[in-house]
């Protein structure tokens, strides 16, 4: 037991460790690529691209069942059945595939109907996303049935493999879109690359378990006590997973009907950045699932969970304070620079999206204990309260304010369904001490993000704007002085020690380079 918390514990550091390095390659190549990218091909055919990527995204989530697969192998590894995890993988595999037929039965109804459903489109516009939505409708139905993957990575802990992918699978996707663009091809092939890269990614993943002999699938198995198991499980986790991707994969169709191809890539561009957030902020978050699993069955579960809860919390309200501080501060400045002035509205839109992640970012163990403990019918709550709450005032408020009203709709909605409601359900359900958890976590942490933005509001009347050095300057000395206020007044000895520990890290790599 003792070799395999280690190797665990390993597999989590490493996998954090590779998280961020994945997640700056990202914002990077965020950074320097996308404003290239839309120049390249305009910001109608970036529009129709967000739609088709919708498009492809929604159609390839895993209905919840990749939570299924990490809950049940976990428990089963953590009893020593492995004959019951060849079982359990034989029965979701099958759902995997009789789920892709109604997929592709959908999609296929969609495209007869494509004019109508994007009615603000020009026929132009239609007739080039006809052949990027055949593109991705394909691919959704090649890669769905392989969803199940992750899951098994995840509940073998194989982070460090899963997280380098990551990083090789979005490397890939830039270069072979920079070529494709500097060759001269245009929308049609950054769709086929996506899919492509998506396709020869998978086919690594297939490879790597059936090397390492992580599995055997008993396509025989007919358990219906399982079955009725998996349903019921991965029922509330696909509407919890449904509820979540219904609200930024349907928002730019919205605004596509009710608001124009314009409105779609201020959102998409407003999402991008609300996802270098999201992914920085929530880098942890997977990493836990088999270990909150194994700790339910310990002694004094629900304590045990919130001092995790606490200690991961406050490392990601951390990090998201220094970035919501800093965009408040800097935003405006920086979209300016890295666009446009005509995407000054994004800079709000952000600034709502960004707003209920200051909590609901910070309580992801507590989310992950509830999908450990069977209760995943509560985060489905959660996100359908989020989904119809903000689609309705989406629908409300994206035709009189176009995507700065989308992000005003998702912003209400998240709050009430997944800040209030979600913490409602923490203190009944797993019993956690909410009120001990945000004096711990948000009380002690939230001060030194308010004086920095304060201080950050002085900066800005003594180093002026218009130019990337100034910003750059205004970004590093806000964040010393963030960084100094938490080191003096907030970090305590664990935390202090994490940072010790990272910096011995990188001591390390330079002598190895």
């Amino acid at each position: 037991m003792n070799r395999y918390s280690n190797d665990s514990n390993f597999q989590i550091k490493m996998g954090a460790l590779i998280s961020y390095a994945s997640i700056f390659i990202n914002i990077i190549v965020g950074i320097l690529y996308t404003p290239w990218m839309i120049k390249q091909i305009g910001q109608s055919n970036y529009g129709l691209y967000t739609l088709a990527i919708t498009v492809i995204s929604f159609f390839t989530f895993d209905f919840g069942l990749g939570e299924a697969v990490s809950k049940f192998i976990s428990k089963y590894r953590f009893e020593n059945q492995y004959n019951k995890v060849d079982d359990f993988l034989g029965i979701t595999f099958k759902l995997y595939f009789g789920i892709d037929i109604v997929i592709f039965i959908i999609l296929f109804t969609a495209y007869c109907f494509l004019g109508k459903i994007y009615a603000e489109l020009s026929l132009e516009e239609i007739e080039k996303f006809k052949f990027v939505f055949i593109i991705a409708a394909i691919y959704a139905t090649t890669i769905f049935p392989f969803q199940p993957l992750n899951g098994i990575l995840i509940a073998f802990e194989k982070f460090v493999f899963i997280k380098t992918l990551d990083i090789i699978s979005r490397v890939l996707i830039v270069i072979s879109m920079v070529f494709a663009l500097l060759l001269g091809y245009k929308l049609n092939a950054l769709i086929i690359v996506n899919a492509v890269s998506g396709i020869l990614i998978t086919t690594i993943k297939v490879l790597y378990i059936y090397k390492n002999k992580l599995i055997r699938i008993n396509f025989r198995s007919n358990e219906r006590k399982l079955l009725k198991e998996i349903i019921v499980f991965s029922g509330w986790a696909a509407l919890a997973a449904f509820s979540q991707r219904l609200i930024f994969n349907i928002t730019p169709t919205l605004l596509a009907a009710l608001s124009g191809s314009e409105h779609v890539a201020k959102f998409a561009v407003a999402s991008t950045i609300e996802g270098f957030v999201w992914t920085f902020t929530a880098a942890l978050n997977g990493l836990f699932l088999p270990k909150v699993t194994r700790m339910l069955f310990e002694n004094n579960p629900n304590i045990k969970i919130e001092r995790l809860m606490t200690k991961v919390g406050r490392i990601q309200l951390f990090i998201l304070g220094l970035i919501f501080s800093g965009f408040i501060l800097v935003g405006k400045e920086f979209i300016g620079l890295w666009l446009n002035n005509d995407y000054l509205d994004v800079y709000n839109i952000v600034i709502f999206l960004i707003i209920p992640s200051l909590i609901n970012l910070t309580q992801q163990i507590a989310v992950t204990s509830l999908t450990a403990a069977g209760k995943n019918k509560f985060i489905a709550y959660g996100y359908l309260i989020s989904g119809i709450t903000s689609i309705t005032l989406s629908i409300v408020l994206s035709k009189s304010l176009g995507a700065i009203g989308a992000g005003i709709a998702i912003c209400i909605g998240y709050s009430i369904g997944t800040v209030f409601y979600m913490n409602f359900v923490f203190m009944k359900q797993i019993q956690l001490n909410i009120v001990r958890f945000f004096n711990n976590c948000h009380v002690k942490v939230m001060w030194p993000i308010i004086i920095t933005i304060i201080f950050g509001q002085v900066l800005k009347f003594i180093i002026s704007s218009g130019s990337w050095i100034l910003l750059i300057i205004k970004i590093i000395i806000l964040s010393i002085f963030y960084f100094a206020l938490l080191w003096r007044f907030v970090f305590n000895n664990f935390e202090k020690e994490l940072v010790f520990q990272i910096i011995d890290k990188v001591r390390k790599c330079k002598l190895i380079f």
